[in-house]
């Protein structure tokens, strides 16, 4: 096409890079030096097998899929279209790096707990007229690209998806017929539907069997000896979907990581490919291929795509150029990528309230759920109640969703979703600046790892660069290293106080405060007053003097806010 790619990427971009697409979190700055100083040749590859050994993998991954399947679990009540918190199983699949196939299918299977992590969580659908239809509308955009949503209430007009298909498939799940309920119909007879631009094909009350609706082509054969049952049209809906003799499952994923490390699918839109082509069906082919030679091993694409030159290159913000693999996308971290990286820059837990508002355990299990302490961003849920009294608040916790949903992370998920919006928007900056969870990150508090940099550094320039490596992923600049020398060189010699270290700020205690007692008024004072202290932020060291601590919390903060900060380089 005559495109010139764009040169590979320096050290400091590609270690930036690599750690936020593996990990979801900035390296620190030892991790920095350790791999610029680094004179091997191999020393990406090197770096992408050791990330990929990491947890982190799977903490990385986990919102993607929250996303994707709609885990949207209410710690108040379940109102409509909540699931079961199946999260823990999406951690832990990803944790032991569980085959695709066999994820896939242990979640169409949802089986195990609804409230406690397990995929029948994935089942719940709660008050939604036919809550199997739409489980098989998220089984179908995840796992075929196959967009049946318009399919729920008559033909679909734009695809070639009829009602009954996705009842069929509903059906499967079902393990028996399904009755089209009179709620997921266009109201009026047949001589009132001839005058709409869509079709009704479907009757109220009228009877749908379980069967594969897509013909034999998908896949051209069904190898029914590794059915477990054979009478089980649930399992055989699995094994449908996932089988080695469906390519369309394994083109699917590879399509789906690659979209996600790119900016950009080979195939586009990455969920509904009715009527989009993929830009190199050679290389999607040859992914799929991989992928299923390879057992459906994620790591093994993942590994594929951060070793070629393709990945590694300097980003651009060019579509067609993207389109064409000359460069990855320009992408802007995750609302989780944010979050987790300026916490882990400063070396701070999260420290916010449980998500529970039962947590004397006086509810039952349908009516309130506790999502245990969040120590990464996915960990997080909606705080909405609707009853707005503040001792239904989690201040400390709502400080953190507020700033993942201005960076497009969703507190409730009634929909699937791949694409989250990623335009820029006023409030961004806003957050950081100004918001609770920046202050906290900015603060040189005795759990603080900016703290530790300045008591160890021997000058001025060495706590700058420290300081740029920890936030930025690279060296200050000329300009930039003698900007912050200047603030803080003249009383570095007698920053530190000599004083013992401070308390450490830690997890707030239980205030008592529960859905037993809620109603009180006294709740409602205990809340208001948390909310005021987690304001004020976390307590200052006593081992930096205020004059000289102050304007290295400017700095902290300054960078933090540097648009640089949020984009993936």
């Amino acid at each position: 096409e005559n495109v010139n790619p764009s040169p590979l990427c320096d050290d400091t971009s590609f270690v930036r890079r690599i750690y936020l697409d593996i990990l979801g979190v900035t390296p620190t700055a030892a991790q920095v030096s350790s791999f610029v100083n680094d004179t091997r040749l191999d020393k990406r590859s090197r770096l992408v097998d050791e990330l990929l050994r990491q947890p982190g993998w799977a903490d990385n991954w986990v919102g993607y899929w929250q996303d994707v399947l709609a885990e949207n679990p209410n710690i108040v009540n379940p109102t409509l279209n909540n699931t079961g918190p199946f999260r823990w199983w999406i951690y832990e699949s990803l944790l032991d790096n569980k085959p695709l196939d066999r994820f896939a299918t242990e979640l169409i299977l949802m089986e195990g707990s609804t409230r406690y992590g397990g995929t029948a969580g994935f089942a719940v659908a709660s008050e939604n007229d036919a809550p199997l239809a739409a489980k098989a509308q998220n089984i179908g955009l995840a796992f075929l690209a196959f967009d049946m949503r318009c399919a729920r209430c008559h033909d679909a007009p734009s695809h070639d998806f009829s009602q009954e298909d996705l009842f069929n498939l509903a059906a499967m799940l079902h393990r028996g017929e399904q009755t089209l309920p009179k709620t997921s119909t266009i109201p009026g007879d047949e001589a009132a539907h001839t005058s709409l631009m869509v079709k009704v094909t479907l009757k109220p009350g009228q009877k749908i069997a379980p069967k594969w609706p897509f013909g034999d082509e998908l896949p051209g054969s069904l190898p029914r000896e590794l059915l477990q049952d054979p009478s089980d049209v649930r399992e055989e809906l699995a094994l449908r979907i996932t089988s080695p003799q469906n390519p369309r499952f394994a083109k699917v994923m590879v399509n789906r990581i690659w979209q996600r490390y790119f900016g950009r699918g080979i195939v586009e839109p990455v969920d509904d490919w009715e009527t989009a082509q993929p830009s190199n069906p050679e290389l999607l082919e040859w992914l799929a291929r991989e992928l299923i030679a390879h057992d459906y091993d994620a790591k093994h694409i993942a590994r594929l795509i951060f070793n070629s030159a393709a990945y590694q290159r300097v980003p651009t913000s060019d579509v067609e150029k993207a389109r064409l693999f000359a460069a990855p996308l320009r992408r802007r971290m995750t609302g989780e990528q944010v979050l987790d990286s300026l916490l882990a820059a400063a070396g701070k837990e999260a420290h916010t309230e449980e998500m529970s508002v039962d947590v004397d355990s006086g509810r039952l299990e349908n009516s309130s759920i506790n999502l245990g302490l969040p120590r990464r961003a996915w960990q997080f849920t909606t705080m909405g109640n609707e009853r707005d009294r503040p001792s239904l608040s989690l201040p400390a916790a709502q400080m953190a969703v507020t700033l993942l949903e201005n960076f497009g992370w969703r507190a409730t998920r009634q929909d699937p979703l791949t694409y989250r919006e990623k335009e820029p928007t006023v409030l961004q900056p806003a957050i950081l600046a100004n918001g609770v969870v920046a202050k906290r990150i900015a603060q040189l508090s005795e759990d603080s790892a900016f703290v530790a940099m300045a008591l160890a550094a021997e000058t001025p320039s060495d706590f700058v660069e420290t300081v740029f490596k920890q936030i930025l992923s690279r060296s200050p600049t000329a300009t930039e290293r003698d900007l912050f020398v200047a603030l803080l060189g003249d009383d570095f010699s007698s920053r530190k106080t000599g004083a013992a270290p401070g308390p450490v700020p830690g997890w707030p205690a239980r205030d008592g405060v529960s859905w037993s007692n809620h109603l009180s008024t006294e709740s409602n004072e205990i809340r208001i007053a948390r909310q005021r202290e987690f304001e004020k932020g976390d307590p200052v060291t006593t081992q930096l003097k205020r004059e000289w601590r102050e304007k290295a919390e400017d700095m902290v903060w300054t960078l933090i806010n540097s648009p640089e900060f949020v984009w993936i380089p």
